[in-house]
């Protein structure tokens, strides 16, 4: 599974808002966890943590990887512009 999402994963190591516990499961800064990945009946899934609570997305194509991605850039986006600037990383 894990292999299969090498480059999603490659992107979301890559991102400062976020931290890897255990491999393919993700934390926010403040330790709540973001998202993990699991396979279900139908492909593999990441459990995320959008706007609207959490949701299980389908991420077995680089399509569906790629909109997960998109998704995930506009809630981290979100979450930096609530962080007071002070405390924000530079």
């Amino acid at each position: 599974t894990l292999q299969v999402l090498a480059p999603l994963l490659a992107a979301l190591r890559d991102h400062p808002a976020l931290t890897e516990g255990s491999p393919g499961e993700f934390h926010l800064r403040d330790g709540r966890r973001f998202i993990h990945f699991h396979e279900g009946a139908e492909g593999i899934y990441g459990d995320v943590l959008l706007a609207k609570g959490r949701v299980a997305m389908r991420v077995s194509t680089n399509a569906e990887q790629d909109e997960l991605l998109e998704r995930i850039d506009r809630v981290l986006e979100s979450l930096a512009v609530r962080v007071p600037k002070q405390t924000r990383e530079r």
